[in-house]
């Protein structure tokens, strides 16, 4: 991992009139949110996620201990 600051994210689901954004878990169940981890892309400025799936903020902190 590159030694740019690492973010949790929260996400949660979204249904808009061209896009959406299913959270759920592995069984297909839906969830409020999942967390994941992103790192600032240094020349757009752009949050891009590097880990993925967390269910709760405990798992995303336990994994990412250094994430803000």
């Amino acid at each position: 991992m590159s030694d740019r600051e690492q973010y949790i994210v929260e996400v949660d689901g979204f249904q808009g009139e061209h896009s959406k954004i299913a959270v759920c878990d592995a069984s297909g169940a839906p969830l409020r949110a999942i967390y994941c981890v992103a790192t600032r892309n240094p020349k757009s400025g752009v949050l891009q996620f590097v880990d993925y799936g967390y269910e709760t903020l405990e798992e995303a902190r336990q994994a990412w201990p250094n994430a803000r």
